[in-house]
């Protein structure tokens, strides 16, 4: 079967800039992608890397509470699929796949650095690699298998997932902190400050993972409500409408301040995305959802009164500094410019909150302030030179997949409340809880560079189907 090779910014066969294409591919999934046998592999593995993801939390916090061990579940599928992907050739190639391994390689001298010059221990060393590096191959290979039905698949799944996490996350928000639903790996329990309120985790073992898959469950629904009826994953308008609400709810409960604000920044994402498209219909929709917003409010008091009142002091109390986000917005946007000392080595990749215990005086409450500040953290760790570029890279990237994501809106909508949304997780915790979160935010921009690989499906007929009108590259 005859095969093509193409790399990053080559143009189509039909003369657009591909941006990023794939291969080699199978002249199969030129023409029909949703049956050929290497796609359907791969978009095998990223369910079941997806799947893993979410619910390994459920088998380390209920079934065997304690086994750190069961957060490597979700390296199973993905190291399968790099496995078949390099086995057959199944992979990107271009500027993405020779940055990644640019990156990696300054990460891996600078581990080896670190172990001669500060002794640090290899195995540290390499769970902190593990933790950078591993995951964003994913996106050399799992949006080989995000076909447009593959897509729909994943967003048809998503939707019908709000009908278990509704009453699941109602129960958490109603019971004590202390209750056997809302313990965590070592049964510690999660509470929101001086109040008996619990914070909400679903099947997580904590909450900020939780909430990062309920920000990408939203801003699939807010995708879905762009599109015509025909277009959309599931056609059942009901099945929508709840899912739409239960996410949002399930946000507005969580007693997470970041899952409110992640939120709500894909709703900006599908407001300028509606403004993109510029049809009557996606502006109307997005305006019956700003309208809804005081109802969902409304549910929160009645479920809960003391979350209520205490979210608000949170959000808007400016009066105690605890409650204040803006110092910790800044401190990860622009704050590893100049929080961290300059350190040419750094303290050690994989040392995590660790590292804010050297030079310290007063460590417990700098190692929890460094909690709340991935990317500080990222420059101790890795030295202050190589910590930059790293998070300088992660920023850049994160902003080019918004405009990417805005050049695909006209065949998929559901890209920038994607982008949007991920931007901050990006900025926030992409490594702070790598195995759940820097593994969610690869899935969510995996979909988006599955719309740029199968922007068509292409029958036997030779009819082009499942592509946005007024779309031309």
């Amino acid at each position: 079967m005859a095969t093509t090779a193409t790399d990053f910014g080559a143009p189509l066969e039909d003369g657009r800039d591909g941006g990023l294409t794939a291969f080699p591919v199978e002249e199969e999934t030129v023409l029909r992608p949703e049956e050929s046998v290497l796609t359907r592999r791969i978009a095998q593995l990223f369910f079941a890397t997806f799947w893993l993801i979410v619910f390994t939390g459920s088998v380390r916090k209920w079934i065997f509470p304690g086994s750190g061990i069961f957060y490597l579940l979700q390296d199973v599928p993905i190291s399968l699929a790099y496995v078949y992907a390099l086995y057959k050739g199944f992979f990107t190639r271009g500027l993405l796949f020779v940055g990644m391994m640019l990156l990696g390689a300054i990460l891996a001298l600078q581990t080896l650095l670190q172990i001669v010059a500060i002794d640090l221990s290899p195995k540290v060393g390499f769970i902190g690699l593990h933790h950078y590096i591993y995951y964003a191959p994913m996106l050399l290979v799992f949006p080989l298998g995000l076909t447009a039905r593959y897509r729909r698949d994943f967003i048809r799944w998503n939707l019908w997932a709000a009908v278990p996490m509704l009453p699941l996350s109602l129960v958490q928000a109603t019971s004590a902190p202390s209750a056997w639903v809302n313990q965590s790996t070592m049964g510690d329990s999660f509470s929101l400050p001086g109040v008996d309120v619990a914070r909400i985790s679903g099947p997580f073992n904590y909450t900020a993972a939780y909430g990062l898959w309920v920000a990408l469950a939203f801003a699939l629904c807010l995708g879905e409500w762009l599109l015509a009826p025909e277009r959309r994953a599931s056609k059942s308008r009901s099945l929508l409408l709840f899912a739409t609400g239960s996410w949002a709810l399930i946000a507005l409960i969580s007693g997470s301040r970041e899952n409110i604000v992640v939120c709500a920044a894909a709703a900006a994402g599908a407001c300028v995305a509606a403004g993109l498209i510029g049809s009557a219909r996606s502006v109307a929709m997005i305006l019956v959802g700003v309208m809804s917003i005081p109802i969902a409010v409304g549910a929160v008091y009645l479920i809960n009164p003391t979350e209520y009142e205490t979210m608000q002091r949170r959000f808007f109390d400016k009066t105690n500094s605890d409650y204040e986000m803006k110092g910790r917005v800044g401190e990860n946007l622009y704050g590893w410019l100049y929080e961290a000392e300059f350190s040419f080595i750094g303290q050690g990749v994989g040392m995590g909150i660790d590292a804010a215990h050297v030079g310290s005086v007063d460590a417990y409450n700098f190692t929890y302030g460094l909690s709340e500040s991935d990317t500080v953290r990222n420059v101790m760790e890795l030295g202050t030179p190589v910590g930059y570029l790293w998070n300088f890279t992660r920023m850049l990237f994160a902003l080019g997949m918004i405009g990417l994501a805005w050049r695909l809106t006209p065949l998929s909508p559901h890209g920038l409340p994607l982008t949007c949304m991920l931007f901050g997780q990006v900025v926030w915790d992409m490594t702070r809880y790598a195995t759940t979160s820097y593994t969610q935010v690869m899935v969510g921009y995996c979909f988006v560079f599955g719309v740029l690989l199968y922007p068509t499906i292409i029958g036997v007929d030779g009819v082009e189907m499942d592509v946005a009108p007024g779309w031309e590259g």
